[in-house]
């Protein structure tokens, strides 16, 4: 077995946890458990070569999640065409569905992250995946949104060996966070265009700056109008407005957990002249950032 930080989904684990399944869907008998109801969660890293294969005739009682990372997997279908998994497409299975994939041997190398999920009720809308075929799931990716993917996955693999009390817990917000960003590409939700991804991320980064449309356009690539055009479509309202929301958002978090100052408040969210901002606190909350603090225990 190849290093690893934790066991190959592909060569199963030497005594499964038996856990209960719905007994609405009972899983085959030959449907193999690699992670129980307290774990949920169970990730690693692979780099095969060409030889790479994995068969479970009756797949696993969990849903198995893949992200490659270099090279490209192929999964195996009995009496239908094969579904490749390249670098640009994130691909989950469903429990019970028949495993039979490994690396495609054109590519002849496999680099993946990969997971096996017992989700939480709430994370099932975020594997509402479009279908690759029966019981496969695939959404296309950029590279902006893999990264982020596999980032979020490699922190669930080291929660999970960290020692820390509660690193199953860190372990399944890390692998939420990564579905987070996979729907962020989901078509069967409202996808946000890359560009405009992009700037957002820098806005939540750079709150203490100042932002024009002019300024942020150059960040995402786009014209102002483009941008503009963008944000009022996905966003459903203004990009500036959606700027002051987010500064308003963390003044509300600061004044509510810290006893920094209301002037140092205002700059922390980009605003340089502390009246103005506290002008602005009111539209938005109907409070002073003084009333807003006492009001909330600040």
């Amino acid at each position: 077995m190849p290093p690893s930080s934790a066991p190959d989904p592909g060569r199963g684990i030497a005594e499964p946890v038996v856990l209960m399944d719905d007994p609405a869907v009972p899983p085959p008998p030959d449907a193999v458990t690699i992670a129980s109801r307290t774990e949920r969660v169970l990730c690693g890293r692979l780099d095969e070569d060409a030889t790479y294969r994995t068969v479970r005739p009756g797949g696993t009682t969990d849903w198995v999640l893949f992200v490659t990372v270099a090279g490209c997997g192929r999964l195996r279908r009995t009496g239908a065409p094969d579904i490749l998994a390249p670098a640009d497409r994130i691909t989950v299975i469903e429990p019970h569905t028949p495993h039979d994939y490994g690396t495609d041997r054109d590519a002849g190398h496999w680099s993946l992250r990969w997971a096996h999920i017992e989700p939480r009720p709430d994370w099932l809308p975020l594997l509402h995946w479009p279908a690759a075929a029966p019981g496969i799931r695939s959404i296309e990716v950029d590279g902006t949104v893999r990264g982020r993917v596999v980032q979020a996955l490699d922190r669930a693999v080291g929660a999970q060996h960290c020692g820390l009390r509660r690193n199953t817990l860190f372990a399944m917000n890390a692998v939420e966070e990564a579905l987070l960003w996979c729907d962020t590409r989901n078509p069967r939700g409202n996808v946000l265009d890359p560009r405009l991804l992009a700037v957002l991320e820098h806005v939540s980064d750079h709150l203490d700056r100042p932002h024009t449309v002019a300024s942020l356009a150059r960040i995402g690539g786009l014209s102002p109008s483009r941008l503009a055009h963008l944000a009022a479509a996905q966003l459903g309202t203004g990009l500036m407005a959606h700027v002051e929301q987010q500064r308003m958002e963390l003044a509300r978090h600061l004044l509510a957990v810290t006893g920094l100052p209301v002037n140092h408040v205002a700059r922390k969210v980009g605003f340089t002249d502390p009246l103005y901002f506290s002008r602005r606190f009111r539209l938005t909350t109907g409070m002073s950032p003084t009333k807003f603090r006492t009001a909330t225990g600040g």
